[in-house]
C-alpha cells in the first residue's frame, strides 16, 4: 500500500513538474508514470523508451512503479482474461504491492482464479499473507477451503488447527478422511491431540487417512498405539498399520509381520513383506515373488523394490496381458534397467490404441499399480478416466527414465522427437537441460534442425538458449517470440480431483503447445536481466497481444526487482 501511494504521490507530482523546470530526463519518466496511470499503455511505454535512451540505461525504479500501476489497473477490468493475466503478473512479480491484487483473485467467482492466487499468496511470508489465507476459508468453493487449509498447516500458523477443525465439523462426514493430512503436517501439541482422536474414529476410512499421514510423516510417536492395531478385523487398517510400522521402522514387530505375511487376504501378506523388507529382513521376498507370477498387479509393481528381481519382471514382460505388462515395466523402470524401455514407449507414445492410465490402490491405499484405459477421448465424460491426470502420470513416467543409463535414455528421448509426441516434449527438453552432457546437447541441437517438426525444433533451441550454448539460439528465439507475440499466454489446466491435487500440494499452470512454448520462452528472456532483454520485453508489450502485458509486466518486475 505503502508504494502504491508514492506512486501516486510521484503522478500527482508529474504535472507540477512540467510547470517547474524540471529537466527532460525528469519529464520523460514523470509523463511515462502519468500516461500509465492514465490507461495510455502504448504512449507510457513510448514515453519510458525515450526517457531510457535519454539516459542511457533502464530504469529499474520506474519499471517496478509502472508495472504496479498497470497490475492495479487491469485487477479492476471486467474480462475474465485480463483478471487472469493480471493475477498471474502480479503473483510471478514478486512485489509485495501485489498482495492487494491477488486479494481480488481470492473472491473471484471461479475456483480456478481462487487457487491460482492463492498459490502465489502463499509464496509470501507475512502477516497479510496469512491474513488472505484466513479469508479464502471463508470462500464458496470447498476446493479454495481446503487449499488454504493446506498453507494454513503448513506455515503451522497458530490459528491453522481453530480453522482447520471448524471446516471439519461444518463440511458433511463423507469429507473427514480429507482432514488426517492438516493435522499431521501441522504438528502442534493441539494437532496432535486431534490426530489421535481420528485414529480411533468410528469411520475405518479417517483411521486408515490417520494412520497413513502419521506413517508418511515419520511420527514415531505413534508406535505404541499402531502395534496395538495390528490385530484389527478392519482388513484396510490393518494394512495401513502394517506400511505404517515399516515406515517408522519399527523392528520389535518383526514377529508380528513374519506371521501376516501367511494371511490369508493377498494385500496383507504383501503388505507384510514389504514392511519386512524396509526393515532389512527377506524373508517375504518368497511372498512377493509368488503373488506377482500370479498376475497381482500391486505384487508385480512393488517388484521394483526388490532388489535382483530384474530376471523375474524380464520373464513376466513376455505375457500377453498389458496390464501386467505396463505393470513389470515400471518395475523394471525402478530397477533401472533398460528392458523396460520397449513397453514404456507403449505407455509415452500414443496411438490407434489411445491409453490414458490410471492408477488403481489397495483397500489400505498402500498398495499401488497402474490400468490402461483404450479409447480414451471416446470416453472423456467417463468418471473414471482423468486425461489430464493420465498426461500427468506420463509426465512422471518419462522423468523417472533419466535415471536410465544415459545411452538408452537419449535413444528413448530422440524416439518421442521422431515420433512429435508433442505433449512430452517440454519435460523431455528440461531433463536434456538438467542432462547436460555432450550426447543431451548434442541431441538438442539434432532437435534444432527439425525443419518437419517445428515444435520440437523450437523448443531445442530454447533449451540451447538457456543453457548458453554458442550458437545463433538467442537471436532465433528474440526473433520467434516477436513473431508470437500476439498469441494467448497462459491458459488454465482443468481441475485435478482433489485427491490428487492433495499429493501434488500445489496449484500449476498448463499452457498448450505454442501457448507454454511462448511463455517458457518470455521467462527465459526475463531471467537474463540484462538491458537486451528488458527492451525486447517492452517491445513484446507495446506491440503484442494487448492482453499478454499484465503478465509481461510481471516477469519484467521479477526480472528488475
Amino acid at each position: 500500500m505503502m508504494q502504491h501511494m508514492r506512486v501516486q504521490f510521484l503522478i500527482a507530482l508529474s504535472s507540477l513538474s512540467l510547470l517547474s523546470g524540471a529537466t527532460p530526463l525528469e519529464e520523460a519518466k514523470m509523463h511515462a508514470l502519468f500516461l500509465m496511470q492514465n490507461n495510455d499503455v502504448e504512449g507510457a511505454l513510448s514515453r519510458y523508451e525515450q526517457y531510457s535512451s535519454l539516459s542511457g540505461r533502464h530504469d529499474f525504479e520506474t519499471l517496478q512503479q509502472m508495472g504496479l500501476i498497470l497490475l492495479q489497473k487491469g485487477i479492476q477490468t471486467q474480462n475474465p482474461q485480463t483478471h487472469l493475466m493480471t493475477l498471474f503478473g502480479a503473483g510471478i512479480s514478486g512485489c509485495s504491492g501485489s498482495l492487494e491484487i491477488l486479494e481480488r483473485g481470492i473472491i473471484y467467482p471461479d475456483p480456478q482464479v481462487q487457487l491460482l492466487s492463492l498459490h502465489f499468496i502463499a509464496g509470501f511470508e507475512d502477516d497479510r499473507s496469512d491474513e488472505l489465507l484466513h479469508r479464502a476459508m471463508s470462500s464458496d468453493y470447498l476446493s479454495t477451503r481446503m487449499e488454504a487449509a493446506f498453507y494454513l498447516a503448513q506455515r503451522k500458523h497458530p490459528h491453522a488447527l481453530g480453522q482447520i477443525e471448524g471446516l471439519m465439523f461444518r463440511l458433511p462426514p463423507v469429507f473427514k478422511p480429507y482432514f488426517p493430512s492438516f493435522f499431521a503436517i501441522l504438528g502442534t501439541t493441539d494437532a496432535t491431540a486431534a490426530l489421535k482422536r481420528l485414529i480411533e474414529d468410528p469411520d475405518p476410512q479417517v483411521r486408515v487417512e490417520s494412520i497413513l499421514n502419521i506413517a508418511r510423516l515419520g511420527r514415531d510417536d505413534f508406535l505404541p498405539q499402531l502395534k496395538r492395531k495390528l490385530s484389527h478385523s478392519h482388513v484396510a487398517e490393518i494394512e495401513a498399520t502394517i506400511f505404517a510400522i515399516g515406515a517408522l521402522k519399527d523392528s520389535d514387530s518383526t514377529s508380528k509381520l513374519k506371521k501376516l505375511i501367511h494371511a490369508p487376504v493377498e494385500s496383507i501378506r504383501l503388505a507384510a513383506s514389504l514392511a519386512l523388507l524396509q526393515l532389512g529382513d527377506r524373508s517375504g521376498v518368497p511372498v512377493i515373488i509368488e503373488l506377482a507370477k500370479r498376475h497381482y498387479l500391486f505384487a508385480i509393481l512393488a517388484l521394483g523394490t526388490v532388489s535382483d528381481s530384474e530376471e523375474i519382471l524380464k520373464e513376466m514382460l513376455q505375457t500377453a496381458d498389458f496390464q501386467v505388462k505396463i505393470n513389470t515395466a515400471l518395475a523394471l523402470l525402478q530397477r533401472r534397467d533398460p528392458a523396460s524401455i520397449p513397453v514404456l514407449l507403449e505407455i509415452l507414445i500414443q496411438d490407434a490404441r489411445d491409453f490414458a492410465f490410471q492408477p488403481i490402490g489397495s483397500m489400505g491405499r498402500t498398495l499401488t499399480a497402474f490400468k490402461a484405459i483404450p479409447s480414451a477421448e471416446l470416453r472423456e465424460k467417463d468418471p473414471t478416466v482423468n486425461l489430464g491426470y493420465s498426461l500427468a502420470l506420463r509426465e512422471h513416467f518419462l522423468r523417472e527414465t533419466i535415471h536410465l543409463p544415459e545411452e538408452h535414455f537419449l535413444s528413448l528421448a530422440r524416439t518421442i522427437f521422431q515420433k512429435q509426441q508433442n505433449d512430452l516434449v517440454p519435460t523431455l527438453i528440461t531433463l536434456l537441460e538438467n542432462l547436460r552432457t555432450e550426447g543431451a546437447i548434442a541431441l538438442l541441437k539434432e532437435g534444432a534442425g527439425k525443419i518437419s517438426a517445428p515444435f520440437i525444433r523450437d523448443y531445442c533451441h530454447l533449451a540451447l538458449y538457456r543453457l548458453k550454448i554458442e550458437g545463433p539460439y538467442e537471436e532465433y528465439i528474440n526473433h520467434w517470440v516477436m513473431q508470437q507475440k500476439n498469441g494467448e499466454l497462459i491458459r488454465l489446466r482443468p481441475l485435478l480431483p482433489w485427491k490428487y491435487r492433495m499429493e501434488q500440494s500445489d496449484y500449476q499452470l498448463s499452457p498448450e503447445e505454442t501457448s507454454r512454448l511462448l511463455i517458457d520462452s518470455f521467462v527465459a528472456i526475463a531471467n537474463r536481466r540484462d538491458e537486451k532483454s528488458i527492451s525486447l520485453l517492452l517491445n513484446a508489450m507495446q506491440h503484442g497481444n494487448p492482453q499478454n502485458r499484465y503478465a509481461l509486466i510481471g516477469l519484467l518486475m521479477k526480472a528488475t526487482e
